[in-house]
């Protein structure tokens, strides 16, 4: 099976919905890419307050989801997810096969990167497109390896980070990404904002990784949209080389019980 995602490195406008709404749809009906993927929190624009958006950002995932339906593609795209008097930094996949939400676990909080006003989510999750799965997880997320060997031990064939990362993160990532899809054995895609932001500057770079970590396809620091193929055929070919998941011991309880092997 081959599926060609699309990284859509595109600049939000703030507080308006519809108008980054307009941008998907607009790229589902001209873009390449059978997925589609959006930045962190692009549905509102990263940084921009909630406070009153609930309404809105709700009809537009309810207008991107029946227009990936009517085209059979999907769009995985940042957004909030508003529950009672909560909100959660979220990331909506959007397909035919159904719709699935991924709450952040991992909220950064230290400095300009802080997210005091966002619950944390609790568990993991997988989006479908035609039966392919693709885990999921948000920008300081990457850096606990936890959750996308789940989703790949759980049969993911590609795990999705997408991120609001700064210029000066960029060393981190540039290390970090490649190890995630090694370890995993599974095709990877980060999509990053790009560009001045909530007083940071966006590095960009977003990237489609294959499933020993080399790079497929780079956007750049500037607004853009770049396609990698994921074959799942490649995949299993790859997955017999590192036989990281198969090999993973699941009957050991990996819970720290003390010091020495206990022997």
């Amino acid at each position: 099976m081959r599926v060609d995602v699309a990284l859509c490195q595109y600049m939000p406008v703030p507080g308006d919905p519809e108008a980054n709404a307009e941008r998907i749809e607009r790229a589902l009906r001209e873009g390449p890419g059978d997925v589609l993927m959006f930045p962190e929190m692009f549905l509102t624009g990263y940084g921009h307050p909630c406070e009153g958006l609930q309404e809105r950002s709700e009809q537009c995932i309810g207008e991107i989801s029946d227009l990936c339906r009517m085209l059979d593609k999907a769009v995985a795209v940042g957004a909030p997810r508003f529950e009672s008097d909560l909100v959660y930094n979220s990331m909506a996949f959007l397909s035919p096969d159904g719709d699935s939400w991924y709450d952040k676990a991992h909220l950064a909080s230290f400095g300009v990167y802080a997210e005091t006003g966002f619950a944390p989510g609790y568990a993991p999750a997988m989006g479908s497109y035609h039966g392919m799965l693709f885990g999921m997880c948000i920008c300081y997320d990457i850096f606990f390896p936890e959750i996308l060997h789940g989703c790949s031990l759980n049969g993911a064939s590609v795990n999705i980070c997408s991120a609001a990362s700064a210029m000066q993160s960029k060393p981190f990532l540039d290390r970090v990404l490649p190890a995630r899809a090694l370890e995993d054995v599974t095709y990877t895609a980060y999509i990053n904002n790009v560009g001045p932001m909530n007083g940071l500057v966006m590095h960009g770079c977003s990237r489609g990784l294959d499933p020993f970590g080399d790079t497929l396809a780079q956007c750049g620091a500037e607004e853009g949209a770049v396609a990698f193929t994921v074959n799942t055929d490649r995949l299993d070919e790859a997955r017999e080389v590192r036989r990281h998941l198969s090999d993973f011991r699941t009957d050991v309880d990996w819970g720290v019980q003390g010091h020495g092997s206990g022997r």
